[in-house]
């Protein structure tokens, strides 16, 4: 009789695979507009024109927290196409938590950029809560322009519920 693997095994076996990906459009001052605007912040810099200009930064930037949420279902090494690949042999999808996130950041975004990340799954682990089964999976991403500079790097921890 097989035994069915389990959601921590098939992670497992997924540590340091690295996952590419590219978006297909090029961020707009209207993304960067409507983003700033969600998360409340009015800053000049992120939708002023003449004031951008007129900074260090030459022209209109993105907030920074931006560049890790931005399409962030695509740039996740487990972005839903992955998940539905990854748990095919499972009755149902693990549910996923996102839990810790720390962030670097190196370089503004900037309207025309092409963002390229590349993740790997750093670390598994399996602890107990309260209600049962808890898995942490720990990645690392780095966020790259179509220049190929770094813009940012994070480190994020979702919490799988089997």
């Amino acid at each position: 009789m097989n035994e069915k693997p389990s959601v921590l095994s098939v992670l497992q076996q997924l540590i340091g695979r690295q996952h590419i990906y590219t978006d297909e459009f090029e961020v707009e001052k209207g993304m960067i507009k409507r983003f700033a605007i969600a998360i409340g912040d009015s800053n000049p810099l992120y939708h002023d024109e003449e004031f951008a200009g007129s900074t260090e930064y030459g022209g209109i930037i993105a907030p920074p927290s931006f560049l890790f949420e931005w399409n962030h279902h695509k740039h996740s090494v487990l972005s839903p196409e992955i998940r539905k690949t990854m748990f095919v042999d499972f009755e149902r999808q693990p549910r996923v938590l996102r839990g810790i996130n720390e962030y670097e950041f190196i370089t503004p975004v900037r309207p025309g950029d092409v963002i390229t990340t590349k993740s790997r799954i750093a670390d598994v682990y399996e602890k107990q809560g309260r209600s049962g089964q808890l898995i942490f999976m720990l990645c690392e991403t780095e966020y790259y322009r179509q220049t190929k500079e770094v813009l940012g790097k994070s480190k994020d921890t979702y919490i799988l519920l089997p």
